[in-house]
């Protein structure tokens, strides 16, 4: 049994008359125990798969399984199962301390006093919080704030964790911690992980779905997707298709920098007419770039035009 499944997963919302798929048809599956993550742009779908997966909102039609409890039929069981990490500060209340928050939370899931303060004594240790168990939440840190979320969602020991873009936000540093953290509490725990920052995922992930306009657009392991792009070849050109504007790396005014992968189509003409600096293997930020597609060009077009760099890109 999957530690999570879901079966043609569709969820439509009418905004001012307007029908939006958030969701279309999307079938996952994640195995028990290790990292899986959602990645694609903002506005993909992943924070509506997560609402649907920790029941906070109902798929318009298919369903999903949490564990092999439907989140349709058995909402009490899934959100046993589950702890949930999301990137709002209003999660907490402001005017209480770290640990009241945490005894108000872990009571209203059913545990006693002694079992809360233990535990969460126990948590916000292993986050590096326990000195600040009596201080009110309104004087945390963005770092902080993310570090308790990610105690309450693990309050209650459940086996599967949710985590909506938990490092959003966070300087390198506290990245680096909160990362730390989460691959030690994968051990025993299965991760369902949404982020946009590839140093997440690289790091972290067994398995990865991308995701875009509501779709899984492609799946598999890291070293999978990677052999799904191909080689990288790295170049200086003068002058750049818009349709290649989304692999500028760098532009100096005179000549743009590209990391192109080789199945690109048409990429050996561009190739062919530059001066090819280095020939690389792809990174996870290559395979997103690679894989999201249109949803650069424009903005990235828009950048260079602003720079000066309107003649290139053609």
């Amino acid at each position: 049994m999957n530690a999570i499944e879901t079966i043609n997963l569709t969820k439509i919302f009418k905004v001012k008359g307007k029908v939006i798929k958030a969701l279309e048809d999307v079938n996952i599956k994640v195995d028990k125990g290790g990292v899986a993550s959602l990645v694609g742009p903002n506005g993909a779908g992943k924070t509506t798969l997560i609402k649907i997966l920790s029941t906070i909102i109902v798929p318009t039609s298919g369903d999903a399984y949490v564990n092999g409890y439907s989140v349709l039929k058995d909402e009490k069981k899934v959100r046993e199962q589950i702890g949930l990490m999301t990137v709002s500060e209003r999660i907490f209340y402001y005017r209480l301390t770290a640990l009241e928050n945490l005894i108000f939370f872990g009571s209203l899931q059913g545990m006693t006093l002694s079992e809360i303060k233990e535990r969460a004594m126990e948590l916000l240790d292993l986050v590096g919080l326990k000195e600040w168990a009596n201080v009110p939440y309104m004087k945390f840190s963005t770092g902080m704030q993310r570090k308790l979320a990610l105690v309450r969602a693990l309050l209650t020991d459940p086996p599967i964790l949710l985590l909506d873009e938990p490092t959003l936000g966070l300087d390198p540093l506290s990245q680096r911690m909160f990362r730390e953290i989460i691959r030690k509490i994968s051990r025993n725990k299965t991760i369902i992980l949404t982020s946009h920052y590839m140093k997440d995922i690289e790091e972290l992930a067994n398995f990865i779905y991308i995701i875009k306009r509501g779709r899984i657009i492609a799946s598999g392991t890291p070293e999978e997707l990677k052999r799904m792009v191909g080689k990288i070849y790295e170049i200086r050109a003068t002058e750049v298709p818009t349709t290649y504007a989304k692999y500028v790396i760098s532009d100096t005014g005179s000549y743009a920098i590209l990391r192109i992968p080789e199945s690109e189509e048409g990429a050996e003409n561009i190739i062919s007419n530059s001066e090819i600096i280095k020939e690389d293997e792809p990174s996870l930020e290559d395979v997103y770039i690679y894989l999201v597609g249109e949803e650069m060009d424009s903005i990235r077009y828009e950048r260079f035009r602003g720079r000066g760099g309107w003649s290139r890109y053609m």
